[in-house]
């Protein structure tokens, strides 16, 4: 089989492993690549969950349509980065959101019921691995957390200002680039786009910040 991957630089999931390493634990989750144009579906609602993946390039999104069709996007999901192995490592086994290439993007597809089992190969790195999965997991639930904070203000120039300050915090600065545009940004506060606008070229007139498209500079 040939190497998956040419780096594990910046793979969490694989933190601790040599690329050696990685590439043989690979073949034990029989791993392979996905490839999708944006707005294509990576895993669907409804779907059994049994697999779960790591971002190779581009982003995803997670997102949920509502009873009354409107669309919220859960969470954005970048490179290196874990998709849906809450799902998969849950006792639900079904998916309860869709999750969609926000931009053409390579995954990594892997057995998720072959993580927490031996192979016939008895790999050290299985409990690496799973100690990894556990950590991301970890932190996947206190950034959700964070989400939740944010939707718990009632109007929209609360839930802008508590996401940006949110995203500084993370970001160690007060001038950062979000992953959203309007419409996404919208959908992930859960509110509407002509209210979110509104209030974001309001709080710019008032100097709360300065911004030009997804760039903003909280003053």
């Amino acid at each position: 089989m040939k190497e998956i991957l040419k780096s594990t630089q910046g793979y969490e999931l694989f933190a601790g492993m040599s690329l050696e390493e990685t590439n043989r634990m690979l073949e034990c989750l029989d791993a392979h690549v996905i490839s999708r144009d944006k707005g294509a579906a990576i895993f669907v609602e409804g779907s059994h969950a049994t697999r779960f993946g790591v971002v190779l390039s581009g982003s995803l999104v997670v997102v949920k349509d509502g009873l009354d069709g409107k669309r919220s996007i859960i969470k954005r999901i970048g490179e290196k980065e874990l998709v849906a192995a809450a799902q998969t490592f849950s006792a639900v086994k079904t998916m309860r959101v869709r999750v969609e290439a926000d931009a053409p993007c390579k995954v990594l597809i892997l057995n998720a019921e072959r993580v927490g089992a031996p192979c016939c190969n008895a790999c050290a790195f299985h409990t690496r691995l799973v100690r990894n999965v556990m950590r991301i997991l970890a932190a996947k639930t206190l950034e959700l957390n964070a989400k939740i904070e944010i939707l718990s203000h009632r109007t929209t120039e609360e839930r802008l200002l508590a996401y940006l300050h949110s995203f500084a915090d993370k970001c160690g600065s007060n001038e950062f680039d979000i992953p959203f545009d309007r419409q996404q940004l919208a959908d992930f506060l859960c509110v509407e786009r002509s209210a979110l606008s509104a209030e974001i070229s309001r709080l710019a007139r008032a100097g709360a910040f300065a911004c030009h498209k997804n760039h903003f500079k909280l003053t």
